[in-house]
């Protein structure tokens, strides 16, 4: 439930919001630490958006609208990361819980710093035992009949020794089938712990597939494995058309979104055709 108004923290809030011009703002009042989170500032890019409507075409057959992958609605109002949050928290789920909806931000109690960030001061073997535990917290909140949309290791909190997820604005879980946004949520977390902090490529190529395996073996559905398999020559087709970015370096460092690719392929082809 949320609170009812308190004029000093939403004073404080208008304040903070004020004062920077960062989208997401931390802010202490009265002992308690908030995050109040404005509105996506602009669309996705249309080559992003592109791409994943082409890669959910060939998964699915469905053709997702522009609108709704380039984040358009999410550009005029909070409204629908509002009402997930309330439900997922309804639902016993580890998300922010809601504070304050304004008219242009969110208003969220703080819950610890992003696992994308504790991950750059961790040890390779303590990398693996918590992505482990994290692939097996994805695969429970899917058992439970839930997607994240944006399952990302930056979009995933360290508070009170759990993970809490955050980041609900995507909706196009509302337009294809569960098991197909779970399995997209599964791509989504592989990618972004590939080549994250101590997880350098040899890791990657040990790690990624046990990950995936483990997501499974939480939430055994034939139907997300089966989305998984015909995502997989997909996924490889667009390794292989990114073949020559991976030389390619921005301000002498090395692009790793066509490395990542390519390795997510190489998790994906480990996958069995049998559960």
């Amino acid at each position: 439930m949320i609170e009812p108004p308190n004029a000093p923290l939403i004073d404080a809030v208008a304040a903070a919001l004020a004062a920077s011009t960062d989208r997401v703002v931390i802010l202490a009042h009265a002992g308690r630490r908030y995050v109040a989170k404005r509105v996506a500032p602009q669309p996705r890019s249309r080559l992003q958006a592109v791409a994943v409507r082409w890669l959910v075409k060939g998964i699915t057959g469905q053709s997702l609208p522009m609108q709704t992958l380039r984040l358009a609605d999410a550009a005029t109002g909070v409204g629908f990361e509002a009402r997930r949050l309330r439900a997922l928290e309804q639902a016993g789920q580890r998300v922010p819980h809601l504070v304050h909806e304004g008219p242009d931000y969110l208003l969220l109690e703080h819950c610890g710093n992003t696992v994308a960030n504790l991950l750059e001061d961790w040890t390779a073997d303590t990398c693996r035992i918590e992505m482990e535990n994290e692939a097996r917290d994805l695969g429970a909140f899917h058992r439970a009949g839930q997607w994240h949309g944006a399952s990302q290791i930056k979009n995933l909190t360290r508070h009170d020794g759990a993970t809490w997820r955050i980041d609900f604005e995507e909706d196009f879980g509302e337009l294809v089938p569960l098991p197909v946004v779970q399995a997209l949520d599964i791509i989504l977390f592989l990618n972004s712990v590939s080549l994250a902090g101590a997880v350098d490529e040899a890791e990657s190529r040990r790690l990624l597939p046990r990950l995936l395996a483990l997501c499974l073996e939480e939430n055994p559905d034939v139907r997300v494995r089966a989305t998984l398999l015909r995502a997989r020559p997909w996924v490889a087709r667009l390794a292989w058309l990114s073949t020559p970015m991976r030389r390619r370096t921005v301000r002498g460092r090395q692009r790793k979104g066509a490395l990542r690719l390519a390795l997510l392929a190489d998790a994906l082809a480990t996958l069995s055709d049998r559960p």
